[in-house]
């Protein structure tokens, strides 16, 4: 894998030209982003994620809509995120020293014809309690670090790296001491017996192939989907190294991303291990949208996960346009292939449908017949965006369905299940469930948004040492499933969960904010039943928001 991305680094070098850093994911912008698109008609390409800062200065003027306060701050915000693009930018009057904070989105800045630098803090301060009597410590986050990104000649560069200490809610914990993992999360030890240490670090170079190609090599994730969910490709894990090709030409975007992951870790309340390396796998997958009108863009993925002990890089994969399906049968058909489409559909400038179709297998007399064969292996997603609800502007709601059968995303191992660092690398309840999300948003002022979330799910947990295909991390080999027919939804030890939260959050400074947020949390079976409360409030500065809705 090294060579190939030397051959490819050093075949592009004389096509530089225009190269652009990333807006993070989950960041406002995105929210920002959404409502261009569906208030303008515009088509633009937001299923994959993260989205450059010079996608978004392009498509300040041509979408812009609207006249509210809130309007003008999002343009405002949007200019200040992408300043290196800009033809001029507001600056502060009176910058610290005369050299620091002369832009609202830099703590320092230096910008040149060949070189253009921006540094800006990151700081996560959160302290929170929660009722569950199991649990009677304060819960707390304090990440602390630096963001760098700029452009050297034609090459543009990010890097993030923070220190951090947390004490997440009891059912996060849960998480992770059933899976070794911290949801986002990479390598961890432990921290005063209940809580977690560890380093973030994310980093990635980014230039064009060609007019119509650029190229991103770097340490990250991604994010497949129009959604709060994704069965695609998720962000719920931790970082990869990764190479992402993405062309866009015409009315269609075609992005290639080749992903090195992690097939197990070891560990225990500690943490993980510390020695040795863990083991390796590899995912290549490929994502078509085409703007089939000015308001509905559909697209076609597919995704391949491969490894074994011996961590073999297949070259075979790396080939860009190649049908993976066809290409896994030649060898065997001992790789894990997902295919599926996705459209976005907006609708009279208020409404946005959406949606996703996932298969892992699928043979159709076996769909139609009720059997309840296992190898029935199908998600799908359906929601929709409703931007100015009943004509008040900034009530902003959304309901999103998730459903996915038993077994999708699961394999004969970890190095090809559909994983990540002992995460599921989709959806973060792996499979065999069903949930419905309702969201509502109000900003009754452009700096103040208040924030109400639902989730109602119902899912299938497995039992004792058989896969009832909610794991993807178990094995679905014969011996460790029920039977091959006669395979229901929510088999297995039936639960359900309901959880609401509300939030209001303040931007006192350019991403700078303070959140106040109560999370209810209700998760019951027949075995078992947790109610938690958890109240909690957070400064954040150049770090967003992050969902613990599970």
């Amino acid at each position: 894998m090294r060579y190939t991305f030397s051959v490819l680094l050093t075949l592009s070098i004389s096509y530089l030209s225009a190269q652009s850093t990333d807006i993070p994911l989950n960041g406002p912008a995105y929210h920002i982003l959404d409502e261009w698109d569906v208030k303008a008609e515009k088509s633009l390409f937001t299923t994959i994620k993260p989205v450059s800062r010079r996608y978004f200065a392009e498509n300040i003027e041509a979408v812009t809509v609207g006249k509210s306060r809130a309007d003008v701050w999002d343009k405002t915000y949007i200019i200040q995120e992408t300043r290196e693009y800009q033809d001029s930018t507001a600056r502060n009057q009176k910058p610290l020293f005369g050299r620091f904070f002369e832009y609202p989105a830099d703590l320092f800045a230096v910008s040149q014809d060949d070189f253009d630098l921006h540094v800006s803090p990151v700081v996560v301060l959160r302290v929170g309690k929660e009722t569950d009597s199991r649990f009677d410590k304060v819960l707390f986050e304090n990440y602390r670090g630096l963001e760098l990104r700029g452009t050297i000649d034609k090459v543009s560069f990010y890097t993030l790296l923070t220190e951090n200490q947390a004490r997440y809610p009891y059912y996060v914990q849960q998480v992770t001491d059933s899976t070794i993992a911290v949801p986002y999360e990479g390598f961890w030890k432990a921290h005063n017996d209940t809580g977690v240490d560890f380093l973030r670090a994310q980093a990635y170079i980014d230039f064009n192939v060609s007019k119509h190609i650029s190229a991103q090599f770097g340490y990250g994730k991604h994010f497949i989907g129009d959604g709060r969910r994704s069965l695609i490709l998720s962000d719920v894990g931790n970082n990869y190294p990764y190479l992402r090709i993405n062309t866009r030409i015409w009315k269609v975007q075609y992005t290639n991303i080749f992903a090195q992951l992690v097939g197990e870790t070891t560990g225990g309340t500690y943490g993980l291990d510390g020695f040795g390396a863990f083991s390796r796998k590899y995912l290549a997958s490929h994502h078509l949208s085409f703007n089939a009108a000015p308001n509905l863009t559909v697209g076609l993925f597919e995704s391949v996960m491969y490894g074994d002990s011996s961590g073999t890089l297949k070259i075979d994969y790396l080939n860009p346009l190649i049908f993976y399906r066809a290409l896994e049968q030649q060898d065997g058909s001992s790789d894990n292939v997902l295919l599926g489409l996705d459209f976005k559909w907006n609708l009279w400038q208020r409404i946005s449908l959406y949606g996703q179709l996932v298969i892992d297998e699928l043979i159709v007399s076996e769909v139609f017949s009720k059997s309840g064969w296992w190898g029935n292996k199908q998600g799908f997603q359906l929601g929709a965006k409703y931007f100015d609800v009943f004509g008040i502007q900034n009530l902003n709601g959304q309901v999103e369905l998730n459903r996915v059968r038993p077994y999708v995303y699961g394999h004969e191992t970890n190095f090809t299940s559909y994983s990540h660092y002992n995460m599921a690398l989709a959806h973060p309840m792996g499979a065999n469930f069903q949930e419905v999300l309702f969201s509502l948003n109000f900003r009754p002022l452009p700096k103040l948004k208040l924030q109400g979330d639902l989730l109602t799910a119902r899912y299938g947990d497995d039992l004792g040492n058989l896969n009832y295909g909610r794991d993807v991390l178990k094995t679905y080999l014969p011996a460790k499933r029920p039977g091959d027919y006669d395979n229901q939804m929510y088999q297995g030890v039936d639960t359900r969960l309901l959880m609401g939260q509300a939030k209001i959050s303040y931007q006192v400074y350019h991403n700078m904010l303070l959140d106040l947020d109560v999370i209810w949390r209700r998760e019951a079976s027949d075995l078992d039943e947790q109610e938690t409360t958890i109240v909690a409030t957070t400064f954040r500065w150049n770090f967003p928001s992050r969902s613990y809705l599970f």
